[in-house]
């Protein structure tokens, strides 16, 4: 009988931001958007909804009663390719460069950019604790960029990104950001874990931010637009998060009974991990050993915390840590022959935690908002094609899809915007956008609400040597409401 893993892994979860006093958010372990196209603001009720694998602001089907809160809604597929409007778009980087081709008339129209460039600024924790994660985003956006000027630029102008390493220091992030706000025209693809440091100077700058936030602050700036949603946000004064996961366990026959913790010892890890163990907690599932003081980095084995799980009789396990850390987990799990169920949360989903866990990494599950790397889909297709053309030997990733995401959104908003465009053009567009989807890649998101990921997701699993499709059988499983992620 095959063994099940159930390790959650947040790699970006929750900082204290001391430059600036700021409370970084965790990464939600699932993702998705609003329940149905034009849903805006979440409510208390529980909400099951199937989205087609390609739904892409489809119609949204009659609702009906499923007993109490519960409630039941179908969402037909309609491969409307862009989600502005319902307007197709192309996301080729050929047909990118042909919406607008040549230079001539070309001005200097806004900050950033010049007849021939434009310039855009990106600040990643390229190192830090965190690592080889962060670091996926900008190369994927480089990527991207790379395909679009080899076919001529969009409206005769190369795209240039300016990559900063804040170390995931706050303090470096915002002054990364005071630097470059002056001299690019957005920011685009941005991750690290001290992301809210250089809000105020984009704001002050009034430039447009694309990306995925970690940081709560980020997320909500009226500056920040995402093609997959923000992270958690407070709701009467505490983070809230969709409890989709929980309740996918529990209808897929995998809620566990006894759950354990394990943590590194910086806050960014250790507060996500108390706020995973809390929600864990209000679902029904009974703690059986957390361990909130793991050394980063260190040279050390997880044997002993292995052994306490197993005597405690512990069923499923999640851990705060890097791929680095999760590795030893499951080595230790593998010696001591324990065999709990195991997911790990989107931040992981990267073929890197196979190549470095190898045999221990199967049975892995992990939870995204996004058709899977395993699938065929033609948007897909063609993050995976330009990151294997531009960026050789890099795999693709959570960070790197989610940034990619938020780069091929830029670029129609340069599109959209014309030959000429500006700030205000730009954002003009992202404020037009309903239900966009990246061309059925991910759930609908409205990048005005800036509400946060979830509750649609896909749950995968690390099945002979890769992460394949676990449930639902297709599309995307929507059920959830906003739960409370602390006391």
């Amino acid at each position: 009988m095959a063994t099940r893993r159930w390790v959650v892994v947040g790699l970006a979860c929750v900082l204290t931001a001391t430059a600036c006093g700021a409370r970084v958010d965790p990464l939600l372990e699932g993702a998705g958007q609003n329940v149905g196209p034009g849903a805006q603001s979440p409510t208390g009720e529980e909400t099951a909804t199937t989205l087609g694998a390609e739904a892409a602001g489809g119609e949204a089907g009659p609702a009906v009663a499923g007993g109490g809160a519960k409630t039941a809604t179908t969402i037909k597929a309609a491969n409307t390719g862009g989600g502005a409007a319902g307007a197709a778009f192309n996301y080729s980087a050929a047909a990118e460069a042909a919406a607008c081709p040549g230079a001539s008339g070309n001005t200097a129209s806004d900050v950033g950019i010049t007849p021939t460039e434009i310039r855009v600024g990106n600040v990643t924790g390229l190192s830090g604790v965190i690592t080889n994660s962060f670091n996926q985003a900008p190369e994927a956006v480089q990527a991207l960029f790379d395909d679009v000027n080899a076919h001529g630029g969009i409206c005769g102008r190369k795209l240039k990104l300016i990559v900063q390493d804040d170390g995931e220091d706050a303090a470096r992030n915002e002054a990364d950001h005071k630097d470059l706000a002056p001299k690019v025209f957005a920011f685009v693809g941005s991750t690290s874990n001290a992301d809210s440091a250089g809000v105020r100077a984009m704001e002050e700058k009034k430039v447009p931010d694309i990306g995925f936030a970690i940081n709560e602050n980020r997320g909500q700036s009226t500056n920040f637009w995402s093609a997959a949603g923000s992270t958690l946000y407070k709701q009467n004064g505490k983070y809230m998060a969709y409890n989709t996961l929980e309740n996918g366990l529990r209808d897929n026959n995998s809620f566990p009974k006894r759950i354990a913790a394990l943590a590194y010892s910086i806050p960014i890890s250790s507060d996500a991990a108390k706020q995973f163990m809390y929600r864990f907690k209000q679902a029904g599932i009974e703690e059986c050993f957390t361990d909130y003081s793991i050394t980063p980095g260190a040279n050390y084995s997880l044997d002993s915390q292995v052994l306490q799980m197993k005597k405690k009789n512990c069923d499923a396990v999640f851990t705060t840590m890097d791929l680095s850390g999760n590795d030893k987990l499951l080595q230790s799990e593998r010696r001591q022959n324990f065999h709990p169920l195991s997911m790990v949360t989107f931040a992981s989903y990267t073929p890197d935690q196979i190549a470095v866990s190898g045999a221990a990494a199967e049975g892995l599950q992990t939870t995204i908002n996004w058709i899977p790397f395993s699938e065929s889909h033609p948007v897909l297709q063609i993050y995976i094609n330009q990151l294997k053309t531009y960026q050789p030997g890099k795999r693709p990733s959570s960070f790197g899809v989610l940034a990619w995401a938020g780069a091929q959104m830029f670029v129609q908003g340069l599109i959209k915007a014309g030959r000429n465009p500006t700030r205000a053009s730009l954002v003009k567009f992202f404020e037009s956008l309903n239900d966009y989807d990246t061309g059925g890649m991910f759930t609908p998101v409205t990048p005005r609400t800036r509400r946060p990921v979830g509750p649609c997701i896909i749950q995968v699993e690390v099945k002979g040597g890769n992460f394949v499709r676990k449930w639902p059988a297709s599309g995307f499983y929507c059920k959830a409401k906003l739960v409370p992620s602390e006391p």
